[in-house]
């Protein structure tokens, strides 16, 4: 609640903004602007209740057992919705107009036709974003898979217990052939289906895991680390369904893209955690008789579980310390109260620490770790090509 208004409040502010703008068109009238400075006041007080709250938080438990499902759900949901990540995008938008027609608020200036042009660039990208923030909380394959499923079309699915999260640290040859090696990582998920020997690493023989997909694309919806992390660590030890497509096959095919085959668990709980696996841990688990063609039940239903507040120390200290600057530095000039050579400063400074914080956004999911460590078993190997 906390966090959701203070970015609302924050998108507020700048509509304020623009509406000021409007109304004022074709006047000389730049008074004070109020009702943003209201609005931004009330962003910076909840986005730091936040941010006591998330710290004092305790950490999310794990959900307690439910009764046997014997039938798997025909109607299971995507990913849940990340509303703050498209508050996020609007905020990083509209920031610029903001500060700009703050510090040049005269539309005869010679940087008086700024803010409208960065208005209209800020629309533009708007609209090339719009397929990532109107677009399905999955990607194509686990979005197709899940239609199928919708349709009541049979899986391959085998009774299996959702075991800890993997980490894997491959230590690897950089592949710009300038002979560097570099760690790439892996994020796992153990699964054992009922009858099977569990283990715990990667390298033992029999080891049977779904993964994330890794969420570098830009305008791809990847099955991220988070949903496993926030999924495992409220369902670890839990009994379900491990479900993946009975036409695996055709998602092994696709080019200049690591082959995965959509899969995904429903707990006894009702509730479903999206994946994806590995068409060698496929083959093996049929050859094994684990996975069987199985109808779905149309009355059965499966969610995601619950998302927790999701908080980084280093990387959202940095960036609400950088967004509390650029509130700053735009205060003066919404006053009215500084000459046109102070907000022009002002101004100049708060595009400076805006374009900081949005590095530090971007570069977040690379410099910062993104998981409990002590959720994740850690594993650390070679490319065998190296040894």
């Amino acid at each position: 609640m906390l966090g959701g208004t203070s970015l609302v409040a924050a998108l507020s502010g700048t509509v304020a903004v623009l509406v000021g703008d409007i109304a004022r068109y074709g006047s000389d009238d730049d008074g004070p602007m109020v009702t943003a400075l209201v609005l931004f006041a009330l962003a910076v007080v909840g986005c730091a209740g936040w941010l006591l709250a998330v710290r004092a938080a305790p950490e999310a438990e794990r959900l307690p057992d439910g009764p046997v499902r014997a039938g798997i759900p025909r109607q299971v949901a995507p990913i849940r919705r990340d509303w703050a990540r498209t508050g996020q995008i609007l905020l990083f938008l509209c920031a610029p107009y903001v500060l700009v027609r703050t510090a040049a608020p005269s539309p005869g200036g010679a940087l008086g036709e700024l803010p409208a042009f960065l208005l209209l660039v800020a629309t533009i990208a708007l609209l090339a974003r719009l397929p990532l923030l109107l677009g399905g909380q999955l990607p194509p394959a686990p979005r197709g898979f899940r239609r199928r499923v919708a349709a009541g079309v049979p899986v391959l699915a085998t009774r299996a217990r959702l075991g800890r999260p993997v980490r894997v640290d491959v230590r690897t040859a950089s592949g710009a052939g300038s002979g560097d090696l570099v760690t790439r990582v892996a994020y796992g998920l153990g699964v054992t289906p009922e009858g099977a020997r569990e283990v715990v690493s990667p390298e033992d023989e029999g080891f049977f895991g779904v993964e994330a997909v890794e969420e570098r694309g830009m305008y791809r919806r990847a099955i991220g680390e988070r949903h496993l992390s926030h999924s495992v660590a409220q369902l670890a030890g839990h009994r379900g369904w491990l479900c993946v497509p009975r036409e695996w096959r055709a998602y092994t095919g696709v080019r200049r893209e690591r082959p995965l085959v959509p899969a995904f668990f429903a707990s006894d709980t009702g509730h479903v955690v999206w994946a994806a696996i590995e068409p060698v841990l496929v083959e093996r688990a049929l050859a094994e008789g684990y996975l069987t063609p199985r109808e779905t039940d149309i009355a059965l239903r499966a969610a995601p579980v619950r998302r927790p507040s999701f908080y980084l120390a280093r990387a959202h200290d940095r960036v609400l310390a950088l967004g509390l600057g650029v509130v700053l530095a735009t205060v003066p000039a919404m006053t009215g109260l500084v000459p046109a050579w102070g907000t022009v400063l002002c101004g100049l400074a708060g595009l400076a620490l805006l374009g900081r914080a949005a590095y530090v956004v971007l570069t977040a999911p690379y410099r910062f770790q993104a998981q409990d460590e002590g959720l994740w078993k850690r594993f650390a190997r070679t490319d065998p090509a190296l040894r």
